[in-house]
Protein backbone atom coordinates (compact mmCIF):
# COMPACT_ATOMS: atom_id res chain seq x y z
CA UNK A 1 0.00 0.00 0.00
CA UNK A 2 2.70 2.17 1.15
CA UNK A 3 4.50 1.86 -2.86
CA UNK A 4 1.15 2.43 -3.92
CA UNK A 5 1.10 5.80 -2.33
CA UNK A 6 4.06 6.62 -3.18
CA UNK A 7 3.32 5.85 -7.23
CA UNK A 8 0.54 7.89 -7.11
CA UNK A 9 1.92 11.14 -5.38
CA UNK A 10 4.61 10.30 -7.92
CA UNK A 11 2.18 10.65 -10.63
CA UNK A 12 0.42 13.77 -8.96
CA UNK A 13 3.61 15.46 -8.73
CA UNK A 14 4.36 14.93 -12.36
CA UNK A 15 1.24 15.87 -13.59
CA UNK A 16 1.38 19.04 -11.66
CA UNK A 17 4.87 19.87 -12.74
CA UNK A 18 3.53 19.11 -16.49
CA UNK A 19 0.09 21.26 -15.97
CA UNK A 20 3.40 24.42 -14.41
CA UNK A 21 5.33 23.71 -16.57
CA UNK A 22 2.95 24.38 -19.92
CA UNK A 23 1.17 27.57 -17.95
CA UNK A 24 3.27 29.93 -20.30
CA UNK A 25 1.61 30.98 -23.65
CA UNK A 26 3.89 33.58 -25.94
CA UNK A 27 1.56 35.02 -28.71
CA UNK A 28 3.09 35.94 -31.81
CA UNK A 29 1.67 37.43 -34.63
CA UNK A 30 2.89 38.34 -38.19
CA UNK A 31 1.99 37.82 -41.79
CA UNK A 32 3.29 34.70 -43.03
CA UNK A 33 0.55 32.07 -43.77
CA UNK A 34 1.79 29.80 -45.86
CA UNK A 35 4.83 28.82 -48.37
CA UNK A 36 8.21 27.69 -47.74
CA UNK A 37 8.74 30.50 -45.05
CA UNK A 38 5.63 29.07 -43.14
CA UNK A 39 7.15 25.39 -43.20
CA UNK A 40 10.21 26.83 -41.36
CA UNK A 41 8.70 29.23 -38.89
CA UNK A 42 6.38 25.73 -37.96
CA UNK A 43 9.25 23.81 -37.80
CA UNK A 44 11.67 26.81 -35.13
CA UNK A 45 8.44 26.97 -33.30
CA UNK A 46 8.01 22.97 -32.96
CA UNK A 47 11.98 23.17 -32.18
CA UNK A 48 11.46 25.80 -29.15
CA UNK A 49 8.58 24.27 -27.53
CA UNK A 50 10.54 20.98 -27.37
CA UNK A 51 13.59 22.71 -25.92
CA UNK A 52 11.55 24.73 -23.74
CA UNK A 53 8.70 22.51 -22.31
CA UNK A 54 6.96 25.28 -20.17
CA UNK A 55 6.72 27.95 -23.07
CA UNK A 56 3.65 27.12 -25.46
CA UNK A 57 3.62 29.55 -29.04
CA UNK A 58 0.77 30.57 -30.03
CA UNK A 59 0.63 31.92 -33.62
CA UNK A 60 -1.42 34.39 -34.66
CA UNK A 61 -1.24 35.03 -38.79
CA UNK A 62 -3.02 37.37 -41.28
CA UNK A 63 -2.37 37.54 -44.69
CA UNK A 64 -0.16 40.78 -46.02
CA UNK A 65 -2.82 43.61 -46.38
CA UNK A 66 -5.41 42.94 -43.72
CA UNK A 67 -2.06 42.58 -40.95
CA UNK A 68 -0.62 45.80 -42.56
CA UNK A 69 -4.04 47.64 -42.34
CA UNK A 70 -5.47 46.52 -39.55
CA UNK A 71 -4.77 43.47 -38.30
CA UNK A 72 -1.45 44.37 -36.01
CA UNK A 73 -2.82 48.10 -35.01
CA UNK A 74 -6.13 46.11 -33.33
CA UNK A 75 -4.06 43.88 -31.57
CA UNK A 76 -1.72 46.63 -30.21
CA UNK A 77 -4.00 48.28 -28.76
CA UNK A 78 -6.69 45.46 -27.51
CA UNK A 79 -6.74 44.28 -24.30
CA UNK A 80 -5.04 41.03 -25.03
CA UNK A 81 -1.70 41.86 -26.51
CA UNK A 82 0.75 39.73 -28.77
CA UNK A 83 4.29 39.45 -26.84
CA UNK A 84 6.25 39.58 -30.25
CA UNK A 85 4.77 40.93 -33.44
CA UNK A 86 6.77 41.07 -36.87
CA UNK A 87 7.06 44.83 -38.22
CA UNK A 88 8.89 46.55 -41.24
CA UNK A 89 11.57 49.01 -40.25
CA UNK A 90 12.18 52.34 -40.18
CA UNK A 91 8.88 54.62 -39.69
CA UNK A 92 6.96 51.53 -38.37
CA UNK A 93 9.56 51.25 -35.77
CA UNK A 94 10.70 54.75 -34.83
CA UNK A 95 6.33 55.23 -34.74
CA UNK A 96 5.73 51.86 -32.33
CA UNK A 97 8.64 53.38 -30.17
CA UNK A 98 7.14 56.69 -29.68
CA UNK A 99 3.64 55.40 -29.19
CA UNK A 100 4.99 53.42 -26.43
CA UNK A 101 3.84 49.89 -28.50
CA UNK A 102 7.98 48.56 -28.47
CA UNK A 103 10.72 47.62 -25.88
CA UNK A 104 14.44 48.46 -26.44
CA UNK A 105 16.18 45.85 -26.79
CA UNK A 106 19.17 47.70 -27.15
CA UNK A 107 20.58 45.71 -23.45
CA UNK A 108 19.45 42.48 -24.41
CA UNK A 109 21.42 42.78 -27.66
CA UNK A 110 24.57 43.35 -25.38
CA UNK A 111 24.05 40.48 -23.57
CA UNK A 112 26.11 37.30 -24.70
CA UNK A 113 27.22 39.32 -27.62
CA UNK A 114 23.81 38.62 -29.53
CA UNK A 115 24.43 42.01 -31.19
CA UNK A 116 27.51 41.01 -32.53
CA UNK A 117 25.60 37.99 -34.39
CA UNK A 118 24.28 40.31 -37.01
CA UNK A 119 26.13 42.23 -39.92
CA UNK A 120 26.40 45.56 -38.87
CA UNK A 121 24.42 47.12 -41.66
CA UNK A 122 21.82 46.46 -39.38
CA UNK A 123 22.50 48.65 -36.66
CA UNK A 124 22.62 51.70 -38.58
CA UNK A 125 20.41 54.52 -38.57
CA UNK A 126 19.45 53.68 -42.00
CA UNK A 127 18.52 50.56 -41.38
CA UNK A 128 15.35 51.74 -39.44
CA UNK A 129 15.32 48.90 -36.29
CA UNK A 130 16.25 51.67 -33.90
CA UNK A 131 14.69 54.82 -32.86
CA UNK A 132 16.80 57.49 -30.97
CA UNK A 133 19.79 55.50 -30.61
CA UNK A 134 18.51 52.50 -29.21
CA UNK A 135 17.15 49.45 -30.60
CA UNK A 136 13.66 48.10 -31.20
CA UNK A 137 13.85 45.47 -33.85
CA UNK A 138 15.21 42.22 -33.86
CA UNK A 139 16.15 42.09 -38.01
CA UNK A 140 15.12 38.52 -39.27
CA UNK A 141 15.19 39.51 -43.26
CA UNK A 142 16.45 41.14 -45.41
CA UNK A 143 14.22 42.27 -48.37
CA UNK A 144 14.57 43.41 -52.30
CA UNK A 145 10.79 44.87 -52.09
CA UNK A 146 10.91 45.30 -55.54
CA UNK A 147 12.60 43.43 -58.85
CA UNK A 148 11.11 42.81 -62.04
CA UNK A 149 10.57 38.82 -62.34
CA UNK A 150 10.25 37.61 -65.77
CA UNK A 151 9.74 34.59 -67.73
CA UNK A 152 12.89 33.13 -68.96
CA UNK A 153 11.32 30.59 -71.28
CA UNK A 154 8.97 33.04 -73.05
CA UNK A 155 11.99 35.53 -73.04
CA UNK A 156 13.60 32.97 -75.38
CA UNK A 157 10.91 32.03 -77.58
CA UNK A 158 10.93 36.27 -78.36
CA UNK A 159 14.62 36.71 -78.35
CA UNK A 160 14.72 38.99 -75.55
CA UNK A 161 17.41 39.47 -72.58
CA UNK A 162 16.81 41.63 -69.36
CA UNK A 163 17.10 44.70 -70.63
CA UNK A 164 20.33 47.15 -68.86
CA UNK A 165 18.38 50.69 -69.70
CA UNK A 166 14.89 52.29 -69.96
CA UNK A 167 15.23 52.56 -73.88
CA UNK A 168 16.01 48.75 -73.85
CA UNK A 169 13.18 48.02 -71.59
CA UNK A 170 10.68 49.70 -73.60
CA UNK A 171 11.78 47.66 -76.22
CA UNK A 172 11.34 44.59 -74.66
CA UNK A 173 7.49 45.68 -73.65
CA UNK A 174 6.88 46.73 -77.63
CA UNK A 175 7.98 43.06 -78.71
CA UNK A 176 6.22 41.07 -76.09
CA UNK A 177 2.54 43.53 -77.32
CA UNK A 178 3.50 42.61 -81.03
CA UNK A 179 3.74 38.99 -80.09
CA UNK A 180 0.24 39.04 -77.85
CA UNK A 181 1.56 38.80 -74.66
CA UNK A 182 1.01 40.53 -71.50
CA UNK A 183 4.30 42.07 -70.79
CA UNK A 184 3.18 43.26 -67.15
CA UNK A 185 0.96 41.75 -65.06
CA UNK A 186 0.12 43.42 -61.47
CA UNK A 187 -1.95 43.67 -58.68
CA UNK A 188 -2.83 46.66 -57.34
CA UNK A 189 -5.62 46.65 -55.86
CA UNK A 190 -3.91 48.15 -52.68
CA UNK A 191 -1.92 50.10 -54.56
CA UNK A 192 1.00 49.17 -52.56
CA UNK A 193 2.65 46.68 -54.98
CA UNK A 194 3.02 48.91 -58.19
CA UNK A 195 3.39 51.71 -55.75
CA UNK A 196 6.62 50.21 -54.68
CA UNK A 197 7.91 49.95 -57.58
CA UNK A 198 6.96 53.39 -58.93
CA UNK A 199 8.82 55.06 -55.63
CA UNK A 200 12.04 53.65 -57.08
CA UNK A 201 11.57 54.38 -60.63
CA UNK A 202 11.17 57.93 -58.79
CA UNK A 203 14.09 57.51 -56.56
CA UNK A 204 16.06 56.95 -59.65
CA UNK A 205 14.93 60.00 -61.69
CA UNK A 206 14.23 62.50 -59.19
CA UNK A 207 17.07 64.85 -57.22
CA UNK A 208 17.32 63.10 -53.80
CA UNK A 209 16.95 66.48 -51.92
CA UNK A 210 13.68 66.97 -53.89
CA UNK A 211 12.18 63.42 -53.32
CA UNK A 212 12.97 63.61 -49.83
CA UNK A 213 11.43 67.19 -49.35
CA UNK A 214 7.94 65.92 -50.98
CA UNK A 215 7.75 62.52 -49.18
CA UNK A 216 8.79 64.74 -45.56
CA UNK A 217 5.80 67.14 -46.44
CA UNK A 218 8.31 69.83 -46.37
CA UNK A 219 8.57 70.37 -50.57
CA UNK A 220 6.24 69.58 -53.05
CA UNK A 221 5.26 66.46 -55.65
CA UNK A 222 4.56 68.82 -58.76
CA UNK A 223 8.21 69.20 -59.45
CA UNK A 224 10.28 68.49 -62.78
CA UNK A 225 11.52 65.69 -61.62
CA UNK A 226 8.44 63.78 -60.27
CA UNK A 227 6.46 64.66 -63.41
CA UNK A 228 9.31 63.46 -65.50
CA UNK A 229 9.06 60.03 -63.12
CA UNK A 230 5.64 59.88 -63.74
CA UNK A 231 6.04 60.43 -67.49
CA UNK A 232 7.95 56.87 -67.91
CA UNK A 233 5.39 55.08 -65.99
CA UNK A 234 2.47 56.84 -68.75
CA UNK A 235 4.79 55.55 -71.16
CA UNK A 236 4.36 52.02 -70.04
CA UNK A 237 0.77 52.09 -69.83
CA UNK A 238 0.64 54.00 -73.51
CA UNK A 239 2.80 50.92 -74.94
CA UNK A 240 0.33 48.53 -73.23
CA UNK A 241 2.82 47.60 -70.77
CA UNK A 242 0.13 46.25 -68.07
CA UNK A 243 -2.64 43.97 -67.53
CA UNK A 244 -5.70 45.87 -68.13
CA UNK A 245 -7.62 44.78 -64.74
CA UNK A 246 -4.63 46.01 -62.63
CA UNK A 247 -6.73 48.41 -60.30
CA UNK A 248 -8.70 45.57 -59.75
CA UNK A 249 -6.60 42.29 -59.00
CA UNK A 250 -4.72 41.38 -55.81
CA UNK A 251 -1.66 41.20 -55.46
CA UNK A 252 -1.48 37.35 -54.55
CA UNK A 253 -3.54 36.10 -57.74
CA UNK A 254 -1.28 38.87 -60.38
CA UNK A 255 1.83 36.83 -58.64
CA UNK A 256 0.16 33.36 -59.39
CA UNK A 257 -0.86 34.49 -63.01
CA UNK A 258 3.07 35.25 -63.25
CA UNK A 259 3.63 32.05 -62.30
CA UNK A 260 1.06 30.21 -64.10
CA UNK A 261 3.30 31.67 -67.25
CA UNK A 262 0.14 33.97 -68.16
CA UNK A 263 2.26 36.84 -68.04
CA UNK A 264 5.70 37.40 -68.83
CA UNK A 265 7.35 40.11 -66.01
CA UNK A 266 5.63 40.62 -62.40
CA UNK A 267 7.75 43.31 -60.88
CA UNK A 268 7.12 42.29 -56.79
CA UNK A 269 9.51 41.43 -53.98
CA UNK A 270 12.04 38.92 -53.07
CA UNK A 271 9.07 36.59 -51.40
CA UNK A 272 7.59 35.81 -54.64
CA UNK A 273 11.13 32.80 -54.57
CA UNK A 274 9.08 31.01 -51.36
CA UNK A 275 5.44 31.32 -53.78
CA UNK A 276 7.18 29.72 -56.72
CA UNK A 277 8.38 26.60 -54.64
CA UNK A 278 5.18 26.24 -53.01
CA UNK A 279 2.78 27.22 -57.14
CA UNK A 280 5.35 26.67 -59.92
CA UNK A 281 5.73 24.03 -61.92
CA UNK A 282 9.16 22.27 -61.70
CA UNK A 283 9.70 23.13 -65.05
CA UNK A 284 8.76 26.88 -64.82
CA UNK A 285 12.17 29.01 -65.40
CA UNK A 286 12.46 32.92 -64.00
CA UNK A 287 14.92 34.99 -63.25
CA UNK A 288 15.20 38.71 -62.56
CA UNK A 289 16.97 41.92 -63.13
CA UNK A 290 16.73 45.36 -61.50
CA UNK A 291 14.87 48.27 -62.81
CA UNK A 292 16.54 49.14 -65.25
CA UNK A 293 19.18 52.51 -65.65
CA UNK A 294 16.80 55.12 -66.41
CA UNK A 295 19.29 58.47 -65.89
CA UNK A 296 22.68 57.41 -66.46
CA UNK A 297 23.72 60.79 -64.11
CA UNK A 298 21.47 60.01 -61.51
CA UNK A 299 23.53 59.35 -58.19
CA UNK A 300 21.13 55.97 -57.69
CA UNK A 301 20.87 55.03 -60.38
CA UNK A 302 22.61 51.55 -59.70
CA UNK A 303 20.50 51.38 -56.61
CA UNK A 304 17.90 48.41 -55.35
CA UNK A 305 14.90 49.05 -53.76
CA UNK A 306 14.83 47.32 -50.45
CA UNK A 307 14.37 46.84 -46.39
CA UNK A 308 14.74 44.64 -43.06
CA UNK A 309 12.10 43.26 -41.68
CA UNK A 310 11.57 41.43 -38.37
CA UNK A 311 10.31 41.00 -34.66
CA UNK A 312 9.31 43.78 -31.89
CA UNK A 313 8.88 42.48 -28.42
CA UNK A 314 5.11 44.33 -27.61
CA UNK A 315 6.03 46.78 -23.85
CA UNK A 316 2.52 45.35 -22.47
CA UNK A 317 4.17 41.76 -22.93
CA UNK A 318 4.12 39.90 -19.68
CA UNK A 319 6.60 37.38 -20.73
CA UNK A 320 9.37 39.79 -22.42
CA UNK A 321 12.27 37.48 -21.10
CA UNK A 322 10.37 34.13 -22.73
CA UNK A 323 10.23 36.60 -25.86
CA UNK A 324 14.18 37.27 -26.00
CA UNK A 325 14.17 33.54 -25.13
CA UNK A 326 12.32 32.92 -28.55
CA UNK A 327 14.33 35.95 -30.75
CA UNK A 328 17.33 34.73 -29.59
CA UNK A 329 16.66 30.89 -30.42
CA UNK A 330 14.98 32.28 -33.97
CA UNK A 331 18.20 33.88 -34.62
CA UNK A 332 20.57 31.33 -34.12
CA UNK A 333 22.95 30.24 -36.68
CA UNK A 334 20.97 26.64 -37.53
CA UNK A 335 17.56 28.48 -37.92
CA UNK A 336 18.78 31.20 -40.00
CA UNK A 337 20.22 28.73 -42.23
CA UNK A 338 16.78 27.15 -42.51
CA UNK A 339 15.10 30.41 -43.19
CA UNK A 340 17.51 31.60 -46.20
CA UNK A 341 16.78 28.17 -47.36
CA UNK A 342 13.13 28.74 -47.81
CA UNK A 343 13.90 31.86 -49.63
CA UNK A 344 14.21 34.90 -47.11
CA UNK A 345 18.03 36.33 -46.80
CA UNK A 346 19.47 36.70 -43.30
CA UNK A 347 20.77 39.58 -41.59
CA UNK A 348 23.18 37.09 -39.50
CA UNK A 349 26.93 36.81 -40.08
CA UNK A 350 27.88 34.30 -42.63
CA UNK A 351 24.13 32.52 -43.08
CA UNK A 352 23.75 33.12 -46.58
CA UNK A 353 27.16 32.16 -47.67
CA UNK A 354 26.35 28.80 -45.76
CA UNK A 355 23.03 28.11 -47.01
CA UNK A 356 22.72 26.00 -49.83
CA UNK A 357 20.64 28.57 -51.69
CA UNK A 358 18.60 28.69 -55.36
CA UNK A 359 19.75 30.79 -58.03
CA UNK A 360 16.56 33.01 -57.44
CA UNK A 361 17.43 33.76 -53.60
CA UNK A 362 21.60 34.04 -54.66
CA UNK A 363 20.51 36.68 -57.57
CA UNK A 364 18.94 38.34 -54.36
CA UNK A 365 21.83 37.77 -52.29
CA UNK A 366 24.36 39.67 -54.90
CA UNK A 367 21.67 42.22 -55.45
CA UNK A 368 21.98 43.38 -52.07
CA UNK A 369 26.00 42.68 -51.77
CA UNK A 370 26.63 44.68 -55.20
CA UNK A 371 24.16 47.01 -55.38
CA UNK A 372 25.63 50.58 -54.42
CA UNK A 373 22.72 52.10 -52.42
CA UNK A 374 19.86 50.61 -51.11
CA UNK A 375 16.64 53.08 -51.07
CA UNK A 376 13.47 52.24 -48.96
CA UNK A 377 10.65 52.22 -49.67
CA UNK A 378 8.28 55.26 -48.71
CA UNK A 379 5.63 53.87 -46.40
CA UNK A 380 8.74 52.53 -44.09
CA UNK A 381 10.56 55.46 -43.87
CA UNK A 382 8.14 58.45 -45.04
CA UNK A 383 4.71 59.03 -42.81
CA UNK A 384 2.36 56.28 -44.28
CA UNK A 385 -0.61 58.25 -45.68
CA UNK A 386 1.82 60.44 -47.83
CA UNK A 387 3.48 57.68 -49.05
CA UNK A 388 0.02 55.76 -49.72
CA UNK A 389 -1.29 58.92 -51.77
CA UNK A 390 1.81 58.74 -53.75
CA UNK A 391 1.09 54.90 -54.86
CA UNK A 392 -2.27 56.02 -55.20
CA UNK A 393 -1.06 59.12 -57.73
CA UNK A 394 1.30 56.59 -59.59
CA UNK A 395 -1.63 54.29 -60.32
CA UNK A 396 -3.81 56.62 -61.59
CA UNK A 397 -1.42 57.41 -63.94
CA UNK A 398 -0.30 53.57 -64.71
CA UNK A 399 -4.02 53.21 -65.70
CA UNK A 400 -4.53 55.90 -67.62
CA UNK A 401 -7.24 57.89 -65.50
CA UNK A 402 -4.84 61.04 -65.08
CA UNK A 403 -1.73 62.69 -66.71
CA UNK A 404 1.82 62.91 -64.53
CA UNK A 405 0.90 66.40 -63.97
CA UNK A 406 -2.51 66.20 -62.89
CA UNK A 407 -1.46 63.02 -61.01
CA UNK A 408 0.69 65.31 -59.19
CA UNK A 409 -1.48 68.05 -58.74
CA UNK A 410 -3.95 65.88 -56.91
CA UNK A 411 -1.39 64.26 -54.62
CA UNK A 412 -0.53 67.42 -53.09
CA UNK A 413 -3.57 68.26 -53.06
CA UNK A 414 -3.83 64.71 -50.34
CA UNK A 415 -0.99 65.53 -48.83
CA UNK A 416 -2.03 69.11 -47.85
CA UNK A 417 -4.97 67.98 -46.73
CA UNK A 418 -3.30 64.92 -44.74
CA UNK A 419 -1.08 67.62 -42.48
CA UNK A 420 -4.46 70.10 -42.01
CA UNK A 421 -5.60 66.39 -40.76
CA UNK A 422 -2.63 66.00 -38.54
Amino acid sequence: MKGLRLALFALGTALLTTTAMAQTELRITHATTGGAEKVVLDEIVAAFEAANPDIKVKQIPFDDDTYSDTGLITQLQGADVPDIYFQWAGFPVARDAQAGYAVDLTDALATDGWGDTFVPSVWTAGAGTMFEGKVYMIPTSLDVTNTIWYNKTIFAENNLTPPKTWDEFVTVIKTLVAAGETPIIEGNQEFWPFGNWASHIAAKVVPPDEYKAAFSQTGKFSTPGFEKALGYIQQLHDIGAFNKDMAGLGADPAMATFLEGAAVMHPIGSWLIGTAKELADADFQYGEFDTPVIDPDHPLKDSVIGTVTGWVVDAKSQHKAEAIKFLKFYTSFDNQVKRAESGSLSPIKGVNEAAKLDDQTKAMAAMLANAPTMVPPPDTTYPVPVAEAYYQAAAMVATGEKSPKDALVWLDDNVAQIAKAN
